[in-house]
């Protein structure tokens, strides 16, 4: 279980152009669930996210992974905790444009040092499922922005993570890679996965099990 204790984040803390993003907030997730973030652009749901998948440092509070507080842990050990056990599916994509769809989805294995080619039968798997599996060889930029986000999809699940976090994963994509998504976000929580996403999407919100609205940094 995931438990987020009275989280605040302050940018600029102390100087004139100080912004409170996140304040206060308190919020549990179970394991093996779908739990929306919803609310207005600029509400604080984006930098909530970061700092429940320790991209981004909070101004105070706690983060609780199974009772662990891992904010009281060195940089090390949060980064290793953060390799093994998430799966980050970005609004920007951020695939590299020089490399072919699969390059894209083994090329992070290298910092895990792994062998890639233990994971391409999986990459290869997760394409077919997707529907792109005859896309695997195309550079990115030959790639629509639908297909695009099912290969980051594929990047992000290719070492089956615990935790899969997702900022406004159909944004940018087609009616067609949408709905594939709402699919295999339910299909992975069967899986006993837990997905913590946020979104502006109605269809997506109507899959999670619970949905926490941000207004202005807190919970509404």
């Amino acid at each position: 279980m995931i438990e987020v204790r009275n989280l605040t984040k302050i940018f600029n803390r102390g100087k004139f152009n100080e912004t409170v993003a996140v304040s206060d907030i308190s919020l549990k997730i179970k394991d093996k669930s779908i739990v929306a973030l919803t609310g207005p652009s600029g509400c604080g749901k984006t930098t909530l996210l970061s700092m429940m998948s320790l991209i981004l440092t909070p101004t105070s509070g706690e983060i609780l992974y199974d009772g662990d507080n891992l904010l009281s842990g060195s940089d090390n050990f949060k980064t290793n905790f953060r390799r093994m056990n998430f799966g980050f599916i970005f609004q920007h994509i951020n695939l590299l444009p020089q490399y072919t769809t699969i390059e894209n989805i083994l090329l992070p294995l290298y910092a895990f040092d792994a062998d890639p080619k233990e994971y391409e039968e999986r990459a290869y798997s997760w394409l077919k499922k997707l529907g792109i599996y005859d896309r695997a060889t195309h550079l990115v930029e030959q790639l629509s922005g639908g297909e695009q986000q099912r290969a980051a999809f594929v990047r992000a699940l290719i070492r089956e993570p615990k935790y899969i976090f997702a900022d406004e994963p159909t944004v940018f994509v087609d009616e067609e890679t949408s709905r594939i998504i709402y699919r295999i976000f339910m299909e992975l929580r069967e899986a006993g996965k837990t997905i913590v996403l946020s979104t502006h999407d109605p269809e997506l919100i109507k899959v999670a099990d619970e949905v926490y609205r941000i207004k202005r940094g807190s919970l509404a």
